[in-house]
């Protein structure tokens, strides 16, 4: 199948469940080549079933030995999701039923059992381990994303992994790392610039930004302490701040925490970061009718920012937690 060249974006987007934010780009927009595929894994041909248990090294040779290559990764990726960026092959969500036969769910380019059956070998290397996309039909649902990386051993013989095979040049891309990033860093902003992302999320549309925005300024942390009885001093564990945090609580990942108030009250929210100035919603809370001072603290606890107007008083502080399944929540305590 020819794929003609065209914009694209690379990875999964923050917040997706099931994505590994250390495995996967950040929805990287690229300029990606053109790219000629077989339409169904080796040996491409609808009558016979997925050759599966090759070497990743035999399986390039049986490629060769038709004048083509193994896909590279990004090669992979796009033509399982299609013109339309799916998650998934063939539509926004997995069913089981994509792995009933070669010709279902296949995705708009005309690719048919992108890892709907089978994971497949790419070109892509990932330290000394290949990188193999998709998974057996039976396997979890987020493996069968069109952006999901898994690696294997290429020298193993025997996995259930099929292959298939790309004409042309090997396109010169590298899949981009994901760099260690400091766990908290603050990140001072303007009442317009806060303003300016809220109004981009809809869903932060009942914050009511039209009825005013204010800023906490750095009396805000003492008057939330002083309401603790307590003081700063007494607590050089944390760090407080009254400006926006840029947060990474796992590798991989970056979570936008903010808070100020309007006429509706004082919240809190936690957008992740896109990239390129793009934010997407990950969890608010709204304290209605109450517009209290508030102050962010954070310390080595790198899951969790707290947020309190009233330091150690109950009910009148929480956190904001990323949990185990790379969900972010806030919570009251």
């Amino acid at each position: 199948m020819q794929i003609p060249a065209g914009a694209y974006h690379l990875g999964s987007v923050p917040g997706d469940p099931g994505r590994d934010p250390a495995m996967e780009a950040d929805h990287i927009a690229m300029n990606a080549p053109a790219v000629d595929i077989d339409a169904l894994p080796w040996p491409n041909d609808p009558a016979q079933a997925p050759v599966t248990g090759m070497t990743r090294a035999q399986a390039a040779q049986a490629c060769s030995s038709r004048g083509r290559r193994l896909c590279g990764e990004l090669e992979w990726e796009r033509a399982c999701r299609g013109a339309g960026e799916t998650s998934f092959p063939g539509g926004a969500s997995w069913s089981p039923g994509c792995a009933a036969s070669p010709g279902a769910c296949a995705s708009s380019y005309g690719v048919f059992a992108m890892g709907t059956r089978f994971a497949e070998w790419t070109l892509g290397d990932i330290d000394d381990r290949a990188v193999i996309r998709g998974a057996s039909g039976g396997a979890a649902a987020a493996t069968h994303r069109c952006a999901a990386r898994r690696t294997a051993v290429a020298a193993a013989a025997g996995l259930e992994v099929a292959f298939r095979c790309c004409g042309g040049a090997s396109p010169s891309f590298t899949y981009p790392r994901e760099e260690s990033r400091r766990p908290f860093r603050q990140e001072p902003m303007s009442a317009a610039q806060i303003g300016e992302i809220i109004r981009a999320v809809p869903e932060l549309e009942r914050l009511r930004l039209r009825d005013g925005l204010a800023l906490f300024g750095p009396g805000a942390i003492n008057e939330v302490l002083n309401h603790g009885s307590t003081t700063a001093d007494l607590h050089p564990e944390f760090t407080f701040t009254v400006s926006p945090v840029r947060w990474s609580p796992t590798f991989g990942e970056d979570v936008l925490v903010l808070t100020a108030k309007s006429r509706v009250g004082s919240w809190v929210a936690a957008l992740w970061v896109l990239g390129e100035g793009r934010y997407r919603h990950a969890a608010s809370f709204l304290l209605r009718d109450d517009p209290v001072a508030l102050t962010l603290a954070y310390n080595d606890a790198r899951r969790v920012v707290t947020w309190s107007s009233c330091w150690n008083c109950g009910g009148e502080h929480g956190a904001v937690t990323y949990t185990d399944e790379g969900r972010v929540v806030i919570t009251q305590r």
